[in-house]
């Protein structure tokens, strides 16, 4: 039982990487991005080319996807977002959708249909205490997880920036109105944002083959967790990341 909750507990903190993401969007602009799972596959895809197909060591591979994911989030706002600013907010959600199926398709087109693997970041024998077993790319995992979530936490609420990105999720004339660079703080979420799930792409690789639709499941987990840990909290959405983790887990056993 405990071995499920270890493998449980990793499983999790992806979803969580995923919904961190797409809150770190959502306190900003309101709008929830249903290509958050396809922007992971992305970030799986763009670490796979720079570590497999180009044989780069997987700490330039990690940084390469860090700051290809950064564009492809400024991108990704330029097409989805800006274009529909005032709209009502469903045809911005539908558009994130339909961005969602062109990503696929391209991946589909550049990458192929055949699954690809990518190797961990951190090799070598496993951990084992009591009869349990953790492996390195489970303690990348766990330890990513944590790291983002501080820094996030930090960054949104101990930074002027930080602030600035609440203001303007909270009321978007009157921080421009006082001089917020509206403009500037969403394109910062939107690149954050496909940061985060680049690195959840980044991770989930190595244990499940990297694949063009990978995304959509993995997306709406990351939906999932949000609501169930409460949308726009980042504490409740790591804890529902790993309550879903662990109860698949076990679903799956038993």
């Amino acid at each position: 039982m405990g071995q499920l909750v270890i493998n449980g507990l990793a499983l999790g903190s992806i979803y969580a990487l995923v919904a961190l993401g797409l809150l770190l969007i959502f306190n900003t602009v309101q709008i929830v991005n249903f290509g958050q799972g396809q922007l992971l596959m992305v970030g799986a895809f763009v670490g796979i080319t720079g570590a497999v197909q180009h044989e780069l060591p997987i700490t330039a591979a990690w940084l390469l996807t860090v700051g290809a994911m950064a564009i492809v989030g400024l991108v990704f706002m330029l097409l989805v977002y800006f274009p529909l600013r005032g709209r009502p907010p469903f045809l911005v959600i539908l558009t994130t959708i339909a961005m969602g199926i062109v990503l696929e398709n391209l991946a589909l087109i550049i990458w192929g249909p055949l699954p690809v693997s990518l190797p961990s970041p951190l090799r070598g024998p496993p951990l084992r205490f009591a009869g349990l077993v953790v492996s390195m790319h489970q303690v990348v995992i766990l330890g990513t997880l944590a790291v983002v979530l501080a820094a996030q936490y930090v960054f949104l609420n101990r930074t002027r920036f930080g602030i600035m990105m609440q203001a303007t999720a909270q009321d978007f004339e009157m921080a421009r109105l006082v001089g917020i660079p509206v403009r500037t703080t969403i394109s910062v979420a939107f690149a954050l944002g496909s940061v985060l799930a680049g690195l959840a792409g980044l991770l989930v690789a190595p244990i499940f083959l990297a694949e063009p639709t990978m995304g959509g499941s993995l997306g709406l987990k990351g939906f999932v967790v949000s609501v169930i840990g409460g949308f726009g909290n980042l504490p409740g959405a790591v804890i529902g990341g790993l309550l879903l983790g662990v109860t698949e887990t076990f679903a799956a056993r038993y």
